[in-house]
């Protein structure tokens, strides 16, 4: 989640969740070599950072990034709003689905099934075009 706060790099310690993250996701040798070195993968007692920042993911809400770049980040309550005050185009045509940090497959499996639904309505989409949305 790095690059979410501006972030170019981003270190997180090993813990039981990483491990079953790499276990789900077929790397399970990768979680076996880990747990071997896990006392190494934890912060220096008494590290001092330059900021740390804590996110309640209770306060989160979903966002669309764009148009033209992922800096552009709107909460989607809020994107006909922004797009308007910004001059941003008030129709989308494309999307795209994806994740660059952290996406669990899980997120990414429930992705696919709302892409699979929202193709499984028409055979007139094609299998990245669900619909045309116009921003008010």
């Amino acid at each position: 989640m790095g690059a979410e706060v501006g972030a170019t790099t981003s270190v997180f310690p090993y813990n039981e969740n990483m491990k079953e993250y790499l276990q789900h996701t077929e790397r399970a040798d990768i979680a076996k070599e880990a747990d071997q070195y896990k006392d190494l993968f934890v912060s220096d007692e008494g590290a001092q950072y330059d900021k740390v920042i804590e996110i309640n993911l209770d306060e989160l809400v979903p966002h669309v990034n764009g148009p033209y770049t992922p800096d552009l980040g709107s909460p989607i309550d809020k994107l006909g709003e922004n797009a308007k005050k910004n001059g941003w185009p008030l129709d989308i045509r494309v999307a795209l689905i994806g994740s660059c940090t952290n996406s669990s497959y899980e997120d990414m499996t429930r992705a696919a099934s709302i892409a699979q639904q929202a193709n499984s309505i028409s055979t007139r989409l094609s299998k990245t075009e669900f619909c045309y949305v116009h921003l008010q």
